[in-house]
């Protein structure tokens, strides 16, 4: 059978066209990306929930995680993706700490304890959370870009196929991926100046 080519269309649609999303718009610009990963997912959301998916993929017979030697690699792999979130976290609010106090400002007194409460960086060592830049160096020297980016998808499948008694929201998944993926590719345009 030949194939067909697809109708051109003569209404005013748009075909084949996004108009908005997460990765493309989180690429343009590093602290625009930052800012959108832990709008959507602050900090302490975003590290529970790396650690729910690490528990998942631990526990999934049938993915890639069935040697010692791998799950000994995301065990570490992912302590130090949550070291790069708490960098990254911090970066962000180092760029965005004027606009962040106006708001605080406003808000009564014990909202804003609540939210000092929150996101509190505790892996990192009082010097990285000075020089956050310095883990960020750090992860990019331990791990190969190619190699977070599988291990990513390697963990993402783990989820998506796990079949266990642990409870899991799977609604968001891939949201949640490309918001890792993004802290993953800001980690090594930061390395390479781009």
């Amino acid at each position: 059978m030949k194939h067909q080519p697809m109708p051109t269309c003569t209404s005013s649609k748009r075909r084949f066209y996004k108009p908005w999303h997460f990765l493309s718009q989180a690429g343009k610009h590093l602290h625009t990306g930052l800012r959108e990963v832990f709008y959507n997912y602050p900090l302490e959301e975003l590290k529970q929930e790396l650690q729910c998916w690490q528990r998942l993929a631990l526990c999934n017979d049938n993915g890639a995680y069935r040697e010692a030697g791998a799950r000994e690699d995301l065990l570490d792999f992912t302590k130090e993706l949550q070291r790069l979130a708490e960098a990254f976290y911090l970066l962000n609010e180092k760029k965005n700490a004027g606009k962040k106090s106006k708001q605080l400002k406003k808000l009564p007194k014990q909202a804003r304890k609540v939210i000092a409460q929150e996101n509190t960086t505790v892996l990192l060592t009082d010097d990285e959370k000075k020089n956050p830049e310095q883990v960020v160096r750090q992860f990019c020297k331990t791990f190969r870009r190619s190699y977070a980016q599988m291990e990513l998808l390697d963990m993402l499948d783990a989820v998506i196929t796990y079949k266990g008694e642990k409870e899991a929201d799977k609604s968001n998944l891939v949201l949640f991926y490309e918001h890792l993926y993004a802290l993953i590719r800001f980690c090594f345009a930061i390395k390479t100046g781009s």
